[in-house]
């Protein structure tokens, strides 16, 4: 899912958040490279450079950050009679991947980028 922002210069953006078990970061991949992907053709179609920064003249660009997180259950409970918390680690810490992905581009780009993932 996307998130679409027009700025006042006519630049738009789409941002994208995804946070998955360890165990679906292969399909987490496949999704980004599907839209990545996609986004290098479009400009391989019009003849553009991919990615190039906007203000440096380019068509599209965009910006993935990955991270690891790891998190560990709790056991969490509070006792108002002296309003302290007893917590208890439950054990078994589990990693996430989490990406974020941000796509900007001209209102060529916007357009058909839109139409092809937003529309849906």
């Amino acid at each position: 899912m996307f998130e679409a922002h027009e700025s006042t210069e006519g630049v738009h953006s789409f941002e994208a958040m995804a946070s998955v078990p360890e165990a679906r970061w292969p399909a987490l991949q496949a999704e980004l490279a599907e839209v990545l992907g996609w986004c290098h053709a479009w400009a391989r179609a019009r003849g553009a450079q991919a990615p190039v920064a906007l203000e440096e003249g380019g068509e599209w660009d965009f910006d993935l950050q990955v991270t690891r997180e790891w998190s560990e259950p709790l056991d969490v409970q509070f006792q108002p009679d002296g309003a302290e918390w007893q917590v208890r680690t439950l054990g078994g810490a589990h990693a996430r991947c989490v990406a974020t992905l941000v796509l900007s581009g001209h209102e060529a780009f916007a357009a058909d980028f839109s139409e092809r993932f937003l529309s849906e």
